[in-house]
């Protein structure tokens, strides 16, 4: 990043201003300045918003509160009639003592808390922008042209940010013109970045308050050997970097690539990987006397003699500290690359109709099926299995048998007429239907209940016993739970004049009849001439790559996933929605993070490890979007070369199963 054509001022006027925080309700504006206690505002390259957290103590008699601040309201803070910060208050705590601490959000932040599915045909990015704004109430400002036309984005289940991210993304592989997001005046602008005509000094001596520079040379390779194709008779391929070499040692990185074959690209798959392993990491933060203007993205020159941090470098996230005398303290983290949020598009299956050609072609049909159940039933329940089979297959759900018969069996026992009790869902009056005709009908009824609340097996065998009515319902309220079933049944009681509605307890009472797997999985099946079978699940694949090492025993011990590598920057996805359970650096899994997800009912836990030093980007409790990019795949902790390892668990962790089952590699 070259300075000399760049004109620099001092960035040492740290004169103190008078602080000025501002709260609107309504039209009423009310200054806070003589309850103020201080304010800090942070941003990060990664984050769509910046945000500011204002401390005051709020009493002046020590009884009451001086200002009743509300949710929702607009914060401004001002220094030397400059607005440094605008945005909502999102949350605040306060303590007997009347201390209390605001915390706001600019306005980029709503673009976090909105998703939805979107298709876009023939839009630039910042078209995208402008209507993705206008659709949901978010006011703008400057929307630079983006230029390139991307020709289709299909977008299920993504917020405002990730759709404008991926679309950003796509316009940067194509034009290579980088745009990000800002807030001003409480309003978004879309602004490209061009370099500054000013950079900001901080020098020891002068500004500069503390430095920190940490490196180590643990994760450098100097050298690449590659095997490929079949492990009993592999080709190889080897690069080495003599400079690295030289200084560092020897240091190898191996691995067997089964997916390659081809000598030449094993070869180019080797040189392509030793830029990304062959340089020690580097963090270089500073803390200095504050600069009003200087925020993640802007970029400036450092000069520290002791660490040696010397140079301009780009700011990747940025606290500012502002006490209420105007004293101005600020802490960036540095880099010497400028690292925008990407989010790669990973285009979603087609829907494909049931088909098939006259000459025998291709059929394609989808189902949902349960592996694994079985139902602990007598054999007065048994006995039918043959006849709820038949009804099962021709309603889509034949994965579902073992489970219809242990409701059977909470039904009837089999000792009834009525085997299902599903003469009330047709019309009729209790116990009408009999036998086969009740199998029918119950099976028949129990398909539309699953494919209404989304193949989540709890939810669609409560709704047999309530009613479709409760679907809907508990959708709304996050799906099935025990809490919702009572909550339910006690308003229809209600609304009905009745003692009780229905059975809270029916989910626990058919499960006893029933051991094994509740996790629906969708089956697609493409049937022809060479039999081809495709599968699909809750998961997408997390990362570009080649599968290098198996789920298998390796090394005297279990390896517990899939590691999936590739050469460059290459970002490492959720596999499916769900909320962090863990973010942290682990001696052996490196930078990684555990994520929890519920699907159809079924709690998994995936893990991503070994992602790049200081890559991730979410914290334990967030949550986060099946797609949205949570870090960059790396070399860290026990690894002997940049990959990701990624591992499935059914349940919680320690409970790993093949992700080659549920994603297709």
């Amino acid at each position: 990043m070259a300075t000399t054509k760049y004109n620099v001022t001092s960035g040492y006027d740290t004169d103190r201003t008078n602080l000025s925080v501002f709260y609107y309700e309504g039209s009423k504006m009310i200054a806070v300045n003589d309850i103020n206690m201080g304010v800090s505002i942070s941003g990060d390259l990664a984050q769509a918003s910046r945000k500011c957290e204002v401390t005051i103590n709020n009493t002046k008699d020590g009884q009451t509160r001086a200002v009743s601040f509300k949710l929702g309201r607009k914060i401004r803070i001002m220094a030397a009639g400059t607005e440094l910060f605008q945005g909502i208050i999102f949350g605040y705590d306060i303590d007997n003592q009347g201390q209390q601490t605001i915390t706001a959000y600019d306005a980029n932040h709503y673009l976090t808390k909105v998703s939805d599915s979107f298709r876009f045909d023939g839009k630039k990015a910042s078209d995208i922008v402008k209507y993705l704004c206008k659709r949901f109430g978010i006011k703008t400002g400057k929307i630079s042209d983006t230029g390139y036309v991307i020709p289709k984005l299909i977008l299920r289940d993504k917020t405002l940010w990730n759709v404008i991210i991926i679309a950003l993304t796509e316009t940067r592989k194509k034009n290579n013109r980088q745009f990000s997001l800002q807030s001003k005046g409480g309003v978004l602008h879309l602004v490209e970045r061009k370099e500054q005509l000013t950079r900001m000094y901080i020098e020891d001596g002068k500004n500069l308050i503390g430095a920190t520079y940490s490196t180590n040379m643990d994760d450098v390779k100097t050298q690449v050997s590659l095997t490929g194709g079949d492990e009993a008779k592999p080709i190889h391929a080897f690069a080495v970097d003599t400079n690295a070499k030289n200084v560092y040692g020897t240091m190898q990185h191996y691995e067997h690539v089964s997916e390659v074959t081809d000598t030449k690209k094993l070869q180019a798959l080797a040189k392509s990987m030793l830029p990304q392993i062959n340089k020690p990491e580097q963090e270089f933060d500073v803390e200095s006397l504050g600069i009003m203007n200087v925020i993640s993205g802007t970029s400036i020159l450092v000069r520290e003699s002791m660490t040696q941090i010397s140079g301009a470098f780009y700011v990747i996230s940025d606290t500012h500290n502002i006490q209420s005398d105007g004293h101005h303290t600020m802490s960036l983290k540095l880099s010497r690359t400028f690292d925008i949020p990407e989010e790669d598009y990973d285009p979603p299956e087609e829907k494909k109709a049931e088909t098939a050609s006259s000459s025998g072609g291709t059929t394609t049909t989808t189902t949902v099926s349960l592996k694994g159940g079985k139902a602990k039933v007598p054999q007065l329940v048994r006995k039918w299995e043959p006849t709820v089979r038949k009804y099962a297959r021709a309603y889509g759900i034949e994965g579902y048998t073992e489970l219809l018969l242990a409701f059977m069996m909470q039904e009837s026992g089999g000792r009834y007429p009525d085997l299902m009790q599903s003469s009330e869902s047709a019309g009729l009056g209790r116990n009408v239907l009999r036998y086969e005709a009740s199998i029918k009908q119950g099976v028949k009824y129990f398909a539309n209940t699953l494919k209404k609340s989304r193949y989540e097996p709890k939810l669609a065998l409560q709704s047999y016993n309530f009613g479709e009515g409760f679907i809907p319902w508990a959708l709304a309220r996050g799906g099935y739970s025990m809490a919702n079933a009572k909550a339910f049944s006690s308003m229809m009681a209600k609304k009905h004049g009745w003692r009780r509605y229905g059975d809270v307890n029916y989910v626990p009472h058919v499960l006893r009849y029933y051991t094994g797997s509740l996790v629906a999985t969708k089956v697609t099946t493409t049937t022809s001439s060479s039999g081809t079978i495709k599968n699909s699940t809750g998961f997408i694949r997390p990362c570009e790559g080649v599968v290098t090492s198996e789920m298998k025993q390796r090394w005297g011990r279990a390896h517990e996933g899939l590691d999936i590598a590739k050469a460059g920057t290459v970002p490492i996805k959720a596999a499916a929605s769900g909320t962090v359970s863990k973010s942290y650096v682990s001696a052996s899994y490196g930078e990684v993070i555990f994520i929890v997800h519920s699907i159809n009912g079924q709690t998994f836990e995936t893990v991503y490890g070994h992602m790049r030093k200081g890559s991730r980007r979410f914290k334990e409790g967030d949550k986060v979007n099946q797609g949205t990019q949570i870090g960059i795949m790396g070399s860290t902790g026990r690894s002997t070369g940049q990959h990701l390892h990624f591992e499935i668990h059914k349940g919680r962790w320690k409970n790993p199963v093949n992700p080659r089952n549920y994603i297709k590699f």
